[in-house]
């Protein structure tokens, strides 16, 4: 025997794009070859659920609609779809994360009640998808809605930033409020996290990027400077990750 540990259980991603899931969701480029081809969750998730986890996932694109007798309203539909493919496809899946943008449209920056509104339209749609899947129970359900875009999380830890970007960066284009940026994406010199990351970091950011700032970021730190949506997202998957261990046996459950 090799000795290396088995996996507790699969968590299933389902998000946009490499820079949340790198290589499942096909990334081209890696500058180092050697490193592990992820994205920004497979970090972040060790950190609050442990390492004793494997990953798949897939890019939401991709998922299809889900066959429902009635149609499911904005991302429910897709948040359903996913539920089924990690209960039904996804071997020893004990988690699913569901990750999705709150709000990627360049233009002015809401509020603070306005950006809550936003976050509690997006969680109930996908609590609606969710909810449309049958025998599904044994799979706990996460939800990641960065606000309003991964960037911004990928900003929430200064320290952690400015170690990727090394002597080409831009430490003080680093926001204490990375949730509040905001601005026109085609204005590279405007507050939308899109800009102020590629500032900061002194290029435009790859996949293996987003995977360097999240293992060397702090989940207390991200709690702190992302308190509308990361937070959220670190304690549901910390339960997903306790519930997971101390659940019945996949078996038991089909």
């Amino acid at each position: 025997m090799s000795g290396r540990k088995k996996a507790a259980y699969t968590v299933f991603i389902a998000a946009e794009g490499p820079s949340e899931l790198g290589e499942l969701a096909g990334a081209p480029q890696w500058r180092s070859p050697g490193k592990p081809r992820e994205g920004y969750f497979q970090p972040t998730l060790r950190k609050l659920l442990g390492d004793d986890v494997v990953f798949e996932g897939q890019k939401i694109t991709l998922l299809g609609r889900f066959d429902a007798k009635q149609k499911l309203k904005g991302h429910a539909d897709r948040a359903a779809k996913a539920l089924r493919l990690a209960s039904t496809l996804v071997e020893d899946c004990r988690v699913l994360v569901f990750a999705h943008d709150v709000d990627k449209a360049s233009g002015e920056k809401r509020n603070a009640t306005e950006r809550a509104r936003r976050v509690k339209a997006l969680h109930e749609e996908i609590e609606a998808g969710f909810a449309a899947v049958d025998g599904a129970d044994h799979v706990v359900r996460v939800k990641a809605t960065p606000l309003r875009m991964i960037e911004a999380w990928a900003l929430g830890d200064a320290a952690a930033v400015q170690a990727v970007a090394g002597k080409d960066g831009d430490p003080a284009a680093i926001p204490r409020h990375p949730e509040e940026t905001w601005g026109d994406e085609r204005d590279r010199a405007s507050g939308h996290p899109k800009c102020v990351l590629r500032r900061a970091l002194g290029r435009d950011p790859t996949p293996e990027d987003f995977a360097e700032v999240a293992r060397g970021a702090d989940v207390h730190v991200l709690r702190a400077s992302c308190p509308a949506s990361f937070a959220p997202f670190a304690e549901e998957a910390a339960r997903a990750g306790d519930e997971a261990r101390v659940g019945p046996k996949l078996e038991e459950k089909r």
